[in-house]
């Protein structure tokens, strides 16, 4: 049996608002998920001239333990270089998708010897707010992902894309249920990411945003992030 992590999440429905607490066994963690692969050539092209390995397939799914989701607005991270990656999360409640923003925190340092486990090393930030997936899924391409970062007390446009720079959800559905053919149907799911606008910034503040122009909501969420190793001089 798996070991589950309760979430409190409020879902908005066209009809009103409910609060819901989520059992979460299982998380996944996107990678190289963009619709246009000669993108993610460049994306990968631009890592491998940083150090960092390529990948042996795209999109690539990498498994990340069920402790390090959250919702909290505050994390700790150990090393000095890392960076938030704004996403959406796709997250199942009884047999029902949801949709909310996601940030998959990633060690930069760890990265370039071990992409797996770079992931790990911290935390992934979700929104508290979940939209039902039928509400948005005949309007998918619409919706839009932008982040922005604070470094030293300067606020910088870090990504800005709609979800068609992304697959869609059901693409990234049709790949779990091949790669993880047995997974039960309660897991959180990161989509991967939309390229940068500014190269990799190690920041000390993340603010995401899933809008929904169609219908006139938005789903934000901002954490900040403190290097122990920053603070410690280590």
């Amino acid at each position: 049996m798996a070991i589950t992590k309760d979430i409190k999440y409020q879902i908005e429905r066209l009809g009103g608002w409910q609060e819901v607490t989520v059992q979460v066994p299982f998380v996944l963690c996107g990678g190289w998920s963009g619709r246009s692969q000669d993108k993610v050539k460049e994306h990968i092209d631009e890592l491998v001239n940083l150090g960092v390995p390529a990948p042996t397939e795209t999109p690539i799914l990498f498994s990340i333990t069920n402790d390090m989701i959250t919702t909290t607005h505050h994390i700790e991270v150990q090393g000095k270089e890392t960076s938030g990656e704004v996403e959406f999360v796709l997250i199942n409640i009884g047999g029902e998708w949801f949709v909310t923003v996601g940030s998959d925190q990633t060690d930069r340092e760890a990265e370039v010897h071990y992409i797996e486990k770079s992931k790990q090393l911290c935390q992934k930030i979700t929104g508290q707010v979940l939209w039902p997936l039928d509400e948005v899924k005949g309007h998918w391409d619409s919706l839009h992902l932008t982040a922005w970062v604070t470094k030293d007390g300067e606020r910088t446009l870090y990504q800005d894309e709609d979800l068609t720079a992304l697959i869609t959800y059901q693409t990234l559905l049709d790949l779990v249920g091949r790669k993880v053919p047995h997974l039960p149907p309660e897991v959180a799911i990161f989509s991967g990411t939309i390229p940068s606008k500014t190269g990799l910034i190690f920041a000390d503040l993340f603010e995401m945003e899933l809008k929904d122009p169609v219908l006139g909501r938005s789903i934000t969420h901002r954490y900040s992030i403190r290097s122990l190793n920053a603070v410690l001089g280590l």
